[in-house]
């Protein structure tokens, strides 16, 4: 078949082998399915570190317990009936009720597909914010060790210190924090 009249599918899934990151879902070069690791669920990250307004933006998508969990999966081109076909391979991946219910009281045996596959990847993304938060460490120590060597200096004025005289405020150093995941996420 050619490639072009195959079906193609985007889009997230909540995964249960997975519940702290969305799965990234999309069709491969050959025509297969291929799910990669995506972002972590809003649900999953400290509601201090969301930007300012993110709660109004995914509030119609909360739903408790699980937050913004959800799946999200558009199929689109190629015949309806090959459509048709892969939605239902799709849905064959959905936990049954009895799975759903195991989860939910935190049975871990579920099998995880993805762990062997995404563990480099996940491992690659926490060694690469690792070495960002070292490095900003770093730039700041010299900052601070360049700033006392040179001798006391008196810190500017506000005026001083703002374009055009206004008065303006230096951000303040926020040390990086491992991030923490919220109870249900655990």
């Amino acid at each position: 078949r050619a490639a072009d009249s195959r079906p193609t599918v985007g889009g997230i899934v909540w995964l249960a082998s997975q519940p702290k990151l969305q799965g990234a879902v999309r069709t491969d070069e050959a025509g297969g399915v291929a799910v990669e690791p995506g972002e972590p669920w809003w649900a999953c990250v400290p509601r201090d570190e969301w930007p300012a307004g993110l709660a109004e933006d995914i509030a119609a998508l909360w739903h408790e317990p699980h937050g913004d969990r959800q799946s999200e999966l558009l199929l689109w081109g190629g015949a309806a009936s090959d459509r048709e076909e892969l939605a239902l391979a799709l849905a064959a991946c959905a936990c049954t009720s009895a799975e759903a219910e195991a989860w939910a009281e935190g049975d871990s045996a579920l099998d995880d597909p993805f762990a062997a596959q995404w563990a480099p990847l996940l491992a690659a993304t926490a060694d690469e914010d690792r070495n960002a938060a070292i490095q900003s460490d770093v730039n700041q120590a010299f900052k601070r060790l360049t700033l006392s060597s040179a001798g006391p200096r008196k810190p500017p004025s506000a005026a001083e210190a703002a374009p055009g005289g206004t008065k303006a405020t230096a951000p303040a150093f926020v040390a990086p924090t491992p991030r923490s995941f919220c109870q249900p996420c655990r």
